[in-house]
């Protein structure tokens, strides 16, 4: 056989291979199946809130996001809850930029909080915050002003490298 035929019929594998993978696995950062556009009509159809998170690896990090954007819904948090998805959070969006507080009161799992700025950057993180079981619970202290706070499982933050001064962008349908 012509030695570039074999050559062809070689990268046709490898290629073949790297298309396995990436269907079943999604090693990469691509997509055959669907692209921007799609997603983002898919997402809106389902009502679908997230946000990405520039990493310190110049990784995009996607959350999946429910919307606390209400003094109830803010106050409710994710108290109760058992579990939460690996890449799946709670956003609390504030009408201005301050410094609220924030509680572990009726909560089920430990949670990384990430603290971030009017100007959508990371401006502080506290790491694995554990449930209160007391009566009386203590608030996180955060001395910068924010006006966005994500809550995620314990362990995000390290497993994914996120760093304070990471970059943030939302992918929220509405604040309403």
């Amino acid at each position: 056989m012509n030695t570039q035929i074999k050559i062809l019929l070689y990268i046709a594998l490898v290629v073949g291979i790297l298309y396995f993978i990436q269907t079943k696995y999604s090693l990469f950062d691509i997509s055959f199946n669907k692209n921007k556009q799609e997603k983002e009509e898919i997402d809106q159809e389902n009502n679908v809130n997230g946000l990405e998170i520039l990493n310190s690896d110049g990784q995009k990090i996607y959350v999946e996001v429910e919307i606390a954007n209400t003094p109830q819904l803010r106050q409710t948090g994710l108290s109760g809850r058992n579990e939460l998805g690996d890449y799946q959070g709670m956003l609390f969006i504030f009408d201005t930029e301050g410094e609220y507080s924030f509680w572990m009161k009726d909560m089920n799992i430990p949670l990384d909080i990430i603290y971030i700025g009017y100007s959508s950057y990371i401006v502080d993180i506290k790491e694995n915050q554990q449930p209160c079981e007391q009566s009386s619970c203590p608030y996180i202290p955060v001395s910068v002003p924010f006006k966005y706070v994500l809550e995620v499982n314990s362990g995000f933050i390290q497993t994914n490298r996120i760093d304070i001064g990471n970059a943030v962008i939302f992918d929220i349908l509405s604040e309403e």
